[in-house]
């Protein structure tokens, strides 16, 4: 997946393209919600947890059998 960064919640500005990766999951936390979360550092967080407002991206992925 692509470091597709985010969009800022506060001013609508793009942080982050190219050296992390937000991507939503389908498990809303109240005001927040679950996310993947990885960057060019080799971290990954596959239960991060952010503000459902922060622009972050949504692809559809299979799961592998």
């Amino acid at each position: 997946m692509p470091a597709s960064g985010y969009r800022n919640n506060d001013d609508g500005a793009l942080n982050n393209v190219g050296n992390n990766g937000n991507y939503w999951s389908v498990t809303p936390n109240n005001n927040n919600a679950y996310n993947l979360n990885f960057n060019n550092n080799g971290n990954v967080n596959p239960t991060n947890n952010n503000n459902r407002a922060s622009g972050f991206s949504v692809r559809c992925v299979q799961e592998s059998e």
